[in-house]
């Protein structure tokens, strides 16, 4: 058969570039039909390398792209003549794609362990229900335990794994905690958002409380989304008769309880992965939704959800920011910002138009591979305008901010930044202070399980090592095969790829989007037809 060949167009030049992708078969199936995931040429502001002697595979690799991330060993690219090549030589080539997946297995498990010792003495806590005024002593016992013990959930991705966060506008951030409570709106292009927000708060002077606002189903992530549930993070079912007594239940009990905090929100409610179909409909759904408000489709973002926004302000209107993120990974090179222009270099783009082929969904996995960098713009918004009781005046808002996100996405990408303003502030991470409270976490939980419970140091080691391997077992079991049968890695906690994927069947495509896709109410009309 003659070479495919794709046209593209260069989003930095507007040239059309000729490829010929060189695709392989796996297992005896059809080559897969995507793109070769290289992106743009070598002499852009942030490109993605490529090698001569690498080929696009069927199965997604650790960077989102291609299709199924399939075996441990068809996970990365090898050499372009394999086909030729001896067995062992094959082998050989892929070793460091197997090294890597057990690495980042590795690392997810250790920090799934130090969360569960961070939710372990997070339930004491709860006796504090048991007096009067409990709810109020125990949201600022909360807080206090929050501030002396999250430095070692954030050791593993900022100190170990090197998540770099950066902001080009810091005398913003440092508004925050002069507003006391507030709110952060931000763009959700990734699964790790959240990361970055416990950091800001973390490093902030004085240090802020950072809640979160999400999808129920957060809640039900063993360990660490029990964790949130009980430091009272708001839940939603995305039903607003439901969803907005409970905003307000929520934000009135820390109101009473005089306890501030950041709220941490993603307007746009939803993710959508490239090459699955009923995400590129819902992306269809929100260019119509702007058409048909005399609105420019968004490039880069998803609309947002405008239903309940105004509940979310109560918190304290005077105190909304509007943040947006862009993701920059760790490619062929690393990432590097320039000290003259500011200007982000190298690495892979991870953030890029919905319809690119090549966009990047980072998650936690993407975090454990190490080398991702996010690059933050925040600016306070008016608040006034999205708390008063017009639906109207609350989607308009919050319309044009995405519409100046989405300017700014499209700025970052073509010149590596969001303004002509040189300066990037790299938010600090206290490698000390993370690492210490992480081993003297673990230290004090060895000494109560000696000292309380009466083990030796030998039992609790060799029970400590049969759980972490059996931990790891299980998350390398439920994630890959997880994501053969989903096609994406949705690791925003860890176990909610396989989590995700159970649930989307049970649901018929409910879960993500907030109802189910044309094609699954289809199906459902015809078998409600069916039993009349």
């Amino acid at each position: 058969h003659a070479p495919l060949k794709l046209q593209a167009q260069n989003p930095w030049t507007g040239q059309l570039l000729t490829m010929t992708p060189t695709l392989r078969r796996r297992n005896g199936a059809a080559p897969h039909p995507g793109s070769t995931g290289r992106g743009s040429p070598a002499d852009s502001m942030l490109s993605r390398s490529s090698s001569s002697n690498s080929e696009a595979l069927e199965p997604r690799d650790w960077l989102g792209r291609g299709g199924l991330m399939g075996n441990p060993w068809d996970a990365f690219p090898a050499d372009a003549n394999e086909k030729e090549t001896v067995h062992r030589k094959r082998m050989r080539n892929r070793a460091p794609a197997l090294f890597l997946r057990l690495k980042v297995y590795f690392l997810a498990s250790v920090w799934l362990s130090v969360a569960f010792l961070y939710f372990l003495w997070q339930l004491p806590l709860l006796l504090l229900h048991l007096i009067p005024d409990g709810g109020s002593m125990y949201k600022r016992a909360c807080t206090h335990y929050d501030r002396l013990v999250q430095p070692a959930i954030l050791a593993v991705p900022f100190s170990w794994c090197g998540f770099r966060v950066w902001c080009c506008t810091p005398n913003e951030l440092r508004r925050v905690p002069q507003c006391g409570s507030s709110v952060f709106m931000t763009n959700h292009g990734s699964r790790v958002d959240w990361l970055v927000g416990l950091l800001m708060g973390s490093t902030l002077e004085p240090q802020v409380r950072v809640g979160f606002c999400a999808e129920f189903t957060t809640m039900l992530m063993p360990i660490f989304g029990w964790s949130r549930g009980l430091f009272g993070d708001i839940f939603l079912r995305r039903t607003f008769h439901r969803d907005g007594p409970r905003i307000l239940d929520n934000i009135k009990s820390f109101q009473e309880a005089k306890v501030d905090r950041v709220i941490f929100l993603a307007p746009e409610g939803a993710i959508v992965d490239p090459g699955v179909e009923k995400d590129a409909e819902y992306v269809q759904q929100c260019s119509k939704f702007m058409l048909d408000h005399d609105r420019r489709p968004l490039k880069y973002l998803l609309t947002p959800r405008y239903k309940g926004m105004q509940l979310v302000t109560t918190h304290n209107p005077d105190g909304i920011f509007s943040v947006t993120m862009a993701f920059v990974c760790r490619d062929k090179d690393s990432v590097q910002v320039d000290d003259l222009t500011g200007a982000a270099r190298g690495g892979c783009l991870c953030s890029r138009p919905l319809d690119d082929p090549a966009r990047i969904i980072p998650d936690l996995h993407t975090i454990f591979r190490g080398g991702l960098h996010v690059f933050t713009h925040i600016v306070k918004v008016p608040g006034a305008k999205m708390s008063n009781e017009d639906p109207k005046g609350v989607r308009d808002t919050l319309l044009d901010d995405y519409a100046r996100k989405d300017a700014l996405l499209q700025t970052f990408r073509e010149t590596g930044a969001y303004s002509s303003d040189p300066e990037q502030y790299m938010l600090p991470i206290r490698h000390l202070r993370m690492n210490l409270t992480l081993v003297l976490i673990a230290a004090w939980t060895c000494g109560v399980a000696k000292f309380i419970l009466g083990w030796s140091l030998r039992v609790v080691s060799r029970r400590v090592g049969m759980s972490f391997v059996v931990l790891f077992l299980m998350h390398a079991f439920t994630h890959l095969h997880a994501e053969r049968i989903s096609g994406a890695s949705r690791e925003s906690l860890l176990f909610e790829t396989v989590l995700k994927m159970l649930m989307q069947r049970w649901m018929g495509g409910k879960l993500d989007h907030g109802g189910a896709s044309s094609q699954e109410k289809a199906r459902q009309q015809k078998s409600r037809l069916a039993t009349l």
